[in-house]
Parts: structure tokens; sequence; C-alpha cells
């Protein structure tokens, strides 16, 4: 069993001790009104649930503490915790909500409820139709609180110290949720995920051991995040590909032979070698661009051996293969002057002016297309098509044996304050409700966290917009650019999304959805549309299906360790020698025990004990 050594910070330990003093707050349930377009319903399916429940004897005591403490109904087949399967990774192809249903929840009571999230310095606007959309649906009073992101920890601080906790807060990383959970104020995630089924279809199992207490309690749920690192990875031009005769390159050798077709077979065919493979843009700090090669020569993440003993990147060949790679790279001529020192935006100028064959970032077709795109071409279609097939991305690693970049990060964490439900069960499983509702291909995902369809513009008069899933789960979209969200109705700045999509949105799944509503001053846009959201998908699906590595980062945590403040500093200058050959790899085994002496061995030992195994040898 692994052993998480967390620091409970004072500030966290004193907002527990002060909440664990304060009275009840948050908000009240009570009967509904009249006015409830959605009470008879439900009534009825709350009637026809009882007599369910009385035919099939339920024995589920939670289900029937439910009824009597306020709102909840008897539910069958509410899984055990211990029951659901969570799955190994992340699905490719996201599944929908077709199979689940809500019965547990007895829809006839109004609930008060206040969220609490983080903004990105908007304001909410007092009639957010989207707030509006949800109160509706679910018959509540919702209030949703909201703060600038870096003030975000000061403010949940400041309301738990003050006992005047909302009924659902955000996390954003483990360690604080553990700190408060870990002195009871939580509801355990192990009485949630059960009634969370759409949820937990994007949960793994090391995300759960991610955010697992060592006394075996968990202090919040969680899925797939916003932007997940899947939705990284190297894409080639295949134009050049096809100017060499080369396939998308699949072993070392492959990919070292065109990283010096790029350089020195001019492959814009303007006779001067000013076209490179790729460049690193991390400003003279790190190696960025040029890491996302890393995965392709090992695991990234300490992770346990089969002996046993911890497998440390640094030390089993991982880190000094990639290195190696690199240093082949640089001693080719393949890697631009500037290719340490230059920052990420100015970094573009090579890739969108045809100077780079290769590009370690998220889908970025469309900013290349847009690039050279202008009125007096734009019509031109079979320009166009050569455009947005000028890169392509790949479903496997290009090196052998290579992985891409973990996927399945942790998204946010939700947790639901023990004492704002105690007593009152149903307004947890509402709030689980809603939750479990606003994930993806959940019944409101899109009008939430994907800024509100049709049905929520409907008092504005608006209907304009597509949004489903295709056959595949994947998302597909479609806004006018008259879609109200935008249109600044809700604020100088438009409707603030930003919040709402903290509760579920995530762009690893999308798709694209055409209109084929005709531009009588652009006869080509239909076609040129097409075209881009062929080969935007056709790009996404490659990096979705990518082998990729395990999530094994997730399951502990190297940050604030004393003694290794300057370690990431000391790495990244030591790399870039090896890589443009100030430093030999007949020295690597002594850059090993220089890092161990500088603060390596500290991490090797808090990683060890966190995941419970023996140290690898060299390490004591």
């Amino acid at each position: 069993m692994k052993n998480k050594t967390v620091k409970l910070m004072a500030v966290f330990m004193a907002v527990a001790m002060a909440m664990t003093a304060c009275g009840d707050s948050g908000g009240d349930s009570k009967e509904s009104s009249g006015d409830n377009q959605e009470k008879s319903s439900a009534e009825e399916s709350s009637k026809e649930e009882e007599s369910s429940a009385e035919e099939t004897g339920s024995e589920d005591a939670d289900s029937e503490d439910a009824g009597a403490d306020g709102g909840g109904s008897a539910a069958a087949n509410i899984p055990a915790f211990e029951d659901i399967e969570f799955a190994d990774a992340l699905p490719v192809n996201p599944p929908m909500a077709d199979d689940v249903n809500y019965d547990y929840d007895d829809m006839s009571v109004h609930y008060d409820l206040v969220f609490q999230t983080y903004s990105y310095g908007e304001v909410m606007p007092e009639n957010d139709p989207i707030k509006k959309w949800l109160e509706d649906r679910f018959n509540v009073t919702l209030t949703l609180i909201t703060s600038a992101q870096q003030d975000y920890e000061t403010t949940m601080s400041t309301m738990f110290a003050g006992g005047d906790t909302p009924d659902l807060v955000m996390f954003t990383k483990p360690d604080t949720a553990f700190v408060i959970g870990g002195q009871g104020l939580l509801v355990d995630a192990r009485e949630m995920y059960p009634y969370m089924p759409q949820t937990c279809k994007f949960v793994t199992k090391t995300m759960i051991k991610a955010t697992t207490m060592d006394n075996g309690e968990i202090p919040a749920v969680t899925k797939y995040s916003i932007q997940d690192s899947d939705g990284w990875n190297v894409s080639f031009r295949q134009d050049w590909l096809d100017k060499f005769g080369m396939s998308i390159p699949t072993t070392q050798e492959e990919l070292l032979a065109y990283a010096h077709a790029c350089t020195y077979d001019d492959p814009d065919g303007n006779g001067v070698d000013d076209t490179y493979f790729i460049l690193g843009a991390g400003s003279g700090k790190s190696l960025q661009m040029l890491n996302g090669f890393a995965p392709f020569f090992g695991n990234p993440a300490y992770t346990v051996g089969d002996d046993g003993k911890l497998s440390v990147p640094m030390m089993n060949g991982s880190t000094e293969n990639f290195l190696k790679f690199a240093n082949a790279l640089y001693a080719d001529g393949c890697l631009p002057s500037d290719w340490y020192t230059i920052q990420w935006e100015e970094a573009k100028s090579y890739w969108l002016n045809d100077r780079l064959g290769a590009v370690h970032a998220p889908n970025m077709i469309g900013e290349y297309c847009s690039h050279f795109i202008n009125d007096e071409n734009k019509s031109d279609l079979e320009y166009f098509e050569k455009l947005v097939n000028t890169w392509v991305y790949s479903d496997k690693a290009p090196v052998e044996g290579g992985k891409g970049s973990a996927g399945g990060s942790l998204g946010m964490l939700w947790s639901i304050p023990k004492k704002n439900v105690e007593g009152d069960q149903g307004k947890m499983l509402r709030i689980l409700h809603m939750l479990d509702e606003m994930c993806y291909g959940g019944e409101a995902y899109f009008n939430t966290v994907q800024g509100g369809g049709n049905e929520v513009y409907a008092a504005d008069g608006y209907d304009q917009d597509v949004r489903f899933f295709n056959e595949d789960g994947w998302q597909v979209i479609s806004k006018t650019s008259e879609h109200p969200s935008d249109a600044g109705q809700y604020g100088a700045s438009g409707l603030a999304l930003a919040p709402w999509q903290n509760f579920g949105f995530t762009t690893k799944w999308m798709a694209n959805y055409v209109r084929e509503e005709e531009d009588p001053d652009d006869p080509t846009k239909v076609e040129r549309d097409k075209l881009s959201a062929e080969a935007n998908d056709k790009a996404n699906a490659a990096m979705a299906a990518m082998d990729r590595w395990p999530a094994d980062a997730l399951l502990y945590s190297t940050a604030g360790l004393e003694g290794t403040e300057m370690l990431t500093e000391f790495v990244n200058a030591e790399q870039y020698k090896f890589i443009v050959g100030e430093r030999s790899f007949d020295e690597w085994d002594d850059f090993v025990q220089e890092w161990l002496d500088q603060g390596g061995a500290t991490i090797v030992r808090s990683v060890a004990e966190q995941l419970g195994c023996e140290l690898p040898d060299g390490v004591e």
C-alpha cells in the first residue's frame, strides 16, 4: 500500500480547526413552489421509484436514510464503491450517458445551493443564463462564488476559517484536499462516486489512487482535465516527407534520417540551407519543445520495477538515451542556432514560415492555415487543401518501443463539506446529480461547460447552435458569430464562461461541424471549412489513439522537498551541455552522482517512500 507524504500547511491546519468549531452553514432545502414546471412529473417519478423500491425490498440503508432525511428517494442499482470498475486509461472514444439514470434524486424537493470555483478575472453577470438554466432544470436556487485564480486558495481558506463554507468546493491539487479531508471535514468520495455513473467512466484506477489518503478515504471526486497532456504530440511536414520519399518515422533511424533531410535536402526548394528539423523554444531555461521527444525513449515518470525497486529515469537509461538523440540532432546541424534561447511565440516564425520539419505542440493546423490565407488566395481550394494537409500527426511513436506522454491527468477536484449535508443526504445527491450531468456526454454538458446552447438562450430568441455527439462519441460544435455568450450583452467582455468550464469542459475529444450556409461574398468558404474540419479531426483522432505511458506521476509528489530548490536549474544547465557537446556522455555516471548529491537522492527517497518500494541501487 503506498504511503503518501504530505506536508500539512499551517494555514490549512488553522482553517480545519476553525471549521470544526463552527456551526452549520450553506444552503437549506425546502419544498419547491408551485411555479416549478418539473414538479408534477418529478413527484410522479418519485412515487414510481418508491413503489419500485417496496416491490424489490431494497435494503440500501443509505438510500432509505436519504429519503427520510430530506429529498433522497430509495434508489435501486446504486453500486458499492468497491464494485465500480474504474478503467486503466481514459477512453479513446468517449462514452455517452445513454445508460445512466438519476432515480435516486427526488426532484420535487427544492434546494438552495452555493458552489465555489475560480474565474480568470471575469465578473459573473447577475442575469447569467447558464445559472438560470441550471436552476430551472434541477429545481435549485444556485449561488456561484468565484474569485480570480491567483486569489482562489486564499479565498477558500478564509471561507473555511469563517465556517461559511459553500456546499461544493473545488481544489486544484490533492494536497490541499488531503489537509482538509484529513480533519474529517469533507464527504468521503467513496460515498459520492456510486451516484455519479457518467463521471466514473472518465476516472482511471491511477486517478483514484492519486486522490486516496493514507487512511483509505478520498476527499474529492475528479475526472478528466480541461487540456490533458495527451493533447500534445509531434507533427511532421507531409509535403516534405513526400518530397524525400519517406513515410512518417517509426524508428530512431528513420527519425534521424528525416531530420537530416529537413536540414540539407532543400525541402522548400529555395536553394538555401535555411530549414531545420525542430527547436526548443524554452527561452534559455528548458528544452521545451524538444523535450516532447523524451517519452519516446522511456517512461519519464518514476515507476516501480519488476524487482520491486524504484526505477528512476535519470538512472535507467531513459533520460540518457533521449539526450543522446538530441545531441545527434545538434551535431548534425538539425537545430537552428537559437534553438535553446528563442521564446515560444517567437519560435512560431520558424514553423509558420516553412522552416521546420517537426513541431511538438497541440493541434495547430488552423493557425498555420490562417497565417497564409488572405483575400487574394482564399478562393483557391487547391491551395487551401495543400495547406491543411501540410502537417500530419501520427498515432504511433516515432521511435521503436516508445510511447506518447502520459494521459489521464487529474482535473478539478470537487468536494462537499460534510457539515453542509449532515442530516440531508438528498441535498448531497442533488449536487452529485448536477455534477454528473455536467460531465462529458451528460445531458447538461453543452448547456453549461460548453457555454450554453439553444435552450439556454431561448429567451434571447437564439436557436442557431448545432451541438451534438457523433457516432464515435466525439463532441461536435458549431456556434454562429452572433452567439449570445460572445455578444457582450452579459457584460463588457461577454459571458464569463471560464467558471462553468471548470465543471467538466475538455478539449480532448473535440470534433468539428461545418454549416452548409453559403456566403455570397465568399463562395468557397464552406468547402474550406470542410477541408479544415477534416484535417483537424484527423489530427485529434491520431493523438487520441496513440499508445501512451500510464499517468504514474500522479501517484507521488516531488514539490517542495527541502534541499531540491535548485535542482531543476542544475539539470537544465547540464542537459544543455550534453546536447551541445560541452560534456561527454562518458561522464554520465558522474552527472548522475552530482544530481543525487544536489537533491536527486532526496527526491528518490521520497518517491520510493510514497510508492512503497525499495530504493534503487546506488541510493541509500
